[in-house]
């Protein structure tokens, strides 16, 4: 499974939600009819609804999935609306917010040249045009401009934006990424004393 998108936050009043796509192909993965999987990054509870939710928020943190249906998406603005079989208002969709979508690795477009599915970053080899080899990716966050590495190394440090203005190549077969990084972004790890 890859991850495909985020939902943001509900829109309107018939139960689309926003959702933040991961993907290169949202068009395709979110098209009216496919199929994606729904699992909760953390439990959230709707304000308005002190009981439990229902419906894809049934999903337990613990990477449980619960297979969905879209009926229907759009672009909108910086993401997509997405409407799925049986959230049929906004006091459903105000459930979604958290949850994040999947979708079989083997029904989506295979990542070109310098591209990589987001599940495959975390503990491959960092490299800088100045400094070499600084470390490996030891984690990532999501951010409204896009996704930031977290670089740990034994004497290097940075939180990285992963886009083209810092990652000049993405090497899946190698698992490597080689970045160039501006003066000061780059941090020295300190010495425990």
């Amino acid at each position: 499974m890859a991850l495909v998108g985020r939902v943001r936050r509900a829109f309107g009043l018939k139960g689309e939600l926003v959702v933040q796509p991961t993907t290169n192909e949202p068009g395709a993965v979110f098209a009216p009819g496919r199929r994606v999987y729904a699992s909760r990054v953390e439990p959230r509870q709707s304000p308005v609804a002190p009981r439990a939710p229902r419906g894809a928020t049934d999903a337990p943190a613990d990477g449980t999935r619960r297979e969905c249906i879209v009926q229907s998406s759009r672009p909108f603005k910086d993401g997509w609306l997405v409407k799925l079989d049986g959230v049929a208002d906004k006091t459903a969709a105000d459930r979604w917010r958290g949850v994040q979508f999947e979708a079989p690795i083997a029904e989506l477009t295979p990542p070109g040249e310098n591209e990589v599915y987001e599940h495959e970053l975390v503990g491959m080899r960092v490299s800088e045009a100045t400094h070499g080899e600084i470390g490996v990716v030891a984690g990532w966050y999501a951010v409204p401009q896009g996704l930031v590495l977290e670089v740990r190394g034994t004497a290097w440090r940075a939180d990285v934006p992963f886009n083209d203005a810092f990652v000049t190549m993405v090497d899946r077969e190698r698992r490597a990424i080689r970045l160039t990084l501006p003066d000061g972004l780059l941090e020295p790890v300190k010495a425990e004393p």
